[in-house]
């Protein structure tokens, strides 16, 4: 019995020799998985920071790969002007029927700091109640734009414009005057609540000239 035992090539005799050396292999296959599991992961991350590969198609059904999405994404020229003319417009443009509507707006197209500082100005200090008791109508007529400043974050634009005032009721009542508007705009990420890029940081006015002023007797 001895001899047959002696040309069996394994560790244990024991009952439970296979059992635990079961174990230890299934130990070192899991620390081996686990490794793999950890590798995998960080190309994971890798990969997931990556931007994404955008091809922009032309009207001649032409392909384009654009490497810099950020650059090629940034807002246009005339999209930050049209965009600071919205705003000006709402922000300023004040109807005593539409007041909040306009305001809701505009501070919507703020950044959270600007948007506190005017919501104290405007709505906490009583102004949105008076532009509402004062049947008042304001239009606004863009006579020059300018984009002054563009940088990768940031921009400034420029308007000049004609502001008229009226009263609801009072065609006798009309006054008129020449201001200038400097719009600091923050880019920002496109998004569905944000599909310009753009966020207005904060404006500026100066009144240039009272062009005209006839009110009733």
């Amino acid at each position: 019995m001895s001899d047959q035992f002696s040309k069996v090539k394994r560790r244990y005799f024991e009952a439970f020799g296979d059992l635990e050396e079961e174990i230890k292999f299934l130990r070192s296959f899991a620390f081996v998985l686990s490794g793999i599991v950890f590798v995998l992961l960080i190309i994971l991350f890798l990969t997931a920071k990556k931007p994404p590969v955008v091809i922009r198609v032309s009207e001649v059904k032409g392909a384009e790969v654009l490497t810099n999405l950020k650059q090629n994404n940034a807002p246009s020229s005339y999209e930050m002007i049209a965009f600071a003319k919205r705003f000006t417009a709402r922000y300023t443009g004040y109807n005593s029927y539409t007041a909040t509507r306009d305001l809701s707006e505009a501070f919507n197209l703020m950044t959270d700091r600007f948007q506190k500082e005017s919501q104290k100005k405007i709505v906490d200090s009583g102004l949105l109640q008076k532009i509402k008791e004062s049947g008042i109508d304001t239009q606004i007529e863009f006579k020059d734009q300018k984009l002054e400043r563009d940088s990768e974050d940031a921009a400034v634009v420029s308007l000049i414009g004609v502001r008229e005032i009226r009263k609801y009721g009072l065609d006798s009542f009309n006054q008129q005057s020449l201001v200038r508007a400097d719009i600091v705009l923050k880019k920002v990420n496109r998004t569905k609540d944000i599909p310009e890029g753009l966020l207005v940081a904060e404006y500026r006015e100066i009144l240039m000239n009272e062009l005209s002023e006839r009110k009733s007797i």
